[in-house]
């Protein structure tokens, strides 16, 4: 049964990109097997987004656990990197991005870049996370793209 449809609720395009397979799932589209440090997955994302653009930026992403934690840290840091570089051709000014991490020595770096690109910053650590789990959540909204960065 579909949920019902309220006119003043929003309607968006929801595009997942995942390194394995994911089930079709009604209103979603997906590109898979797809990896985010491909520069290729960056076209494919802007071929497939109505517009070119995304309001929203959601990532999930986390790399293998070694279970040297300092290690899958930075990984993670790196994939979060990464993925704040491709905002100025995905992300819509004024957009979204919420992206997971794990609490760590270079956490530093992603909450200073993501500083310099949106507006608000803000560390996020939801209620389903256990607490001892090092898993937070940055928050930036009001995208500007990179301060001091040439304006096409």
């Amino acid at each position: 049964m579909r949920p019902p449809r309220y006119p003043s609720s929003p309607v968006g395009f929801v595009l997942g990109v995942d390194l394995l397979h994911i089930l079709p799932l009604e209103g979603a589209t997906f590109l898979c097997p797809a990896d985010m440090t491909d520069p290729r997955t960056s076209q494919r994302i802007l071929e497939v987004l109505p517009g070119g653009r995304a309001d929203v930026i959601l990532s999930d992403m986390a790399p293998n656990a070694t279970g040297f934690r300092d290690l899958d840290h930075d990984r993670l840091i790196s994939l979060c990197l990464t993925l704040l570089s491709m905002t100025p051709d995905i992300l819509q000014p004024r957009g979204t991005l919420l992206c997971k991490t794990w609490a760590g020595s270079q956490s530093h770096r992603l909450q200073r870049r993501l500083t310099e690109e949106f507006q608000n910053v803000r560390i996020i650590k939801p209620e389903a996370s256990r607490k001892e789990s090092s898993e937070v959540y940055f928050l930036a909204t009001q995208y500007q793209g990179r301060k001091g960065a040439v304006k096409q």
